[in-house]
């Protein structure tokens, strides 16, 4: 027997025993039977109740806790890419791109390669616009590798397209 049928035949007998003590106290059959509906009503409701309660407070707490975060993090080839969006333009850590392309450039050099459309943040690391990053993909030599073409349409399909429709609305 596993837990849950052990709960529920713990709870069957605690019912029985209600009914049985509420008939030795002289009420007759159909008072019994209206108790044991009524057990029967809380033993399975109110636990279902109470959890559905639960699930809905973990998860509004759950959005409260990531809702700033939402959309900021992807992931490709188990490598995790911080976004952020300025509302112009979708901005990606250049040290995801570095460890996916397995190329441990400098960041100086991979600015350059990206030229313009680079900047550091205020703990100098170097953040690149997606779209740039999507073109640079598009025109360097290792262009043809099947993990740079993945790379590219994953960044274009699920990071940059999204974000265009986002400012499309604005």
């Amino acid at each position: 027997m596993t837990r849950p049928q052990r709960a529920y035949a713990a709870l069957v007998v605690v019912a029985i025993a209600l009914m049985a003590l509420v008939h030795s106290w002289g009420y007759g059959p159909l008072y019994v039977l209206l108790v044991a509906l009524g057990a029967a009503v809380v033993i399975v409701f109110v636990p279902r109740w109470i959890i559905g309660l639960g699930e809905q407070a973990r998860d509004g707490l759950n959005h409260q806790v990531w809702k700033a975060h939402e959309g900021h993090h992807h992931a490709f080839a188990g490598v995790i890419f911080t976004m952020a969006d300025d509302g112009r333009h979708m901005w990606m850590q250049g040290d995801a791109l570095k460890r996916v392309l397995a190329r441990p450039e400098a960041d100086d050099v991979l600015a350059a390669r990206i030229s313009g459309k680079w900047k550091l943040d205020e703990r100098q690391r170097l953040w690149l616009r997606v779209d740039a990053v999507v073109e640079h993909l598009s025109t360097f030599p290792g262009r043809m590798d099947p993990r740079v073409q993945k790379l590219r349409r994953w960044l274009e399909r699920d990071v940059l397209f999204p974000a265009d429709r986002r400012h499309e609305g604005r």
